[in-house]
Formats: structure tokens, sequence, C-alpha cells
């Protein structure tokens, strides 16, 4: 709802989990609460290990999110979840424009 994305609107920094995927690939994935409904920062922490909850995550985050936010994403990663986050077509759009 509206009150999701004005607390995710003025994000400038967060803690970073590493987070290696099974393939190896290491990642720098920022906590910001409220993606997710209901973990707090340490059990979202824990949670991002998990390959299905980080891209669960970084779709959400895709969704809702505003650029301050999305910008501590990796931008690769970004990039790779973007055709599977059901966002808005105008919205994908702008999410590639501001991260070419």
């Amino acid at each position: 709802g509206a009150s999701l994305k004005w607390s995710l609107r003025y994000v400038e920094r967060a803690p970073i989990v590493d987070v290696r995927l099974p393939d190896g690939v290491r990642l720098r994935i920022p906590l910001i609460i409220g993606i997710l409904k209901h973990p707090n920062q340490d059990r979202l922490a824990t949670l991002l290990h998990q390959p299905e909850v980080l891209r669960t995550y970084t779709r959400e985050a895709l969704r809702v999110a505003a650029w301050s936010a999305l910008r501590l994403f990796p931008r690769e990663w970004l990039l790779a979840n973007l055709p599977y986050a059901q966002v808005r077509p105008g919205r994908a759009a702008a999410i590639r424009f501001l991260l070419s």
C-alpha cells in the first residue's frame, strides 16, 4: 500500500548482507525492512541466504521500492530479476533506464 511505498522512498543507507548463490556468485544485498512484510533485520539477513527468498525479496523490491533503495542492489542482479518481477511496463522501462 501507499504507506509501504512511503517508508521505502528515502532509503539512503542500509546494512549489507553478503550472499553466495548456489553457482558461487557472491552478491552484496541491502537489508531494507518493509520489502518483505514480516521479518525483522536479523531474520531477513538469515533468510536472504536462501536463493528462493533472495529472488522473492529482489523481485518485490523491483515492484515497490523507490530508486534510492533499488540503487543499493547489484545492477546485474536487478536486471536478471526484472523480467520475472511482474512490474508494470512503464516502471520496468524506468528501472532499465536508471540502471543503464
